[in-house]
């Protein structure tokens, strides 16, 4: 699995983007795909940049794309619910269980 294939994952941004209506309702700035996005991106560089292996650039940006998508259950502990969901989704996807604990624990 890959961060772009999991970019593409129709359950995953429909959490991204029920979180950024949850939060427009309670007054946060935009936390869309767009957001999620630039999350994964920078993660990614910043593994890069002190010299984390492809594959470990490549799990940062899963964590980073997926990591608001506890909001859409509730603001409160959604670093929880979303790593639960997170988990549950990337063990539905037929990533291995070790990555899937990374991300989701990330």
């Amino acid at each position: 699995m890959t961060y772009k294939e999991l970019k593409k994952t129709e359950e995953i941004n429909t959490y991204i983007e029920q979180g950024n209506l949850v939060l427009g309702a309670m007054g946060f700035t935009e936390h869309s795909g767009v957001h999620a996005s630039k999350v994964a991106v920078t993660a990614g560089n910043i593994l890069q940049e002190l010299g984390y292996d492809d594959h470990q650039i490549e799990l940062a940006r899963m964590a980073g794309y997926l990591h608001d998508i506890g909001n859409s259950i509730n603001r409160n502990d959604h670093a929880h619910s979303g790593g639960i969901l997170a988990y549950g989704i990337l063990k539905e996807m037929g990533m291995e269980l070790r990555d899937a604990a990374v991300v989701a624990g990330a």
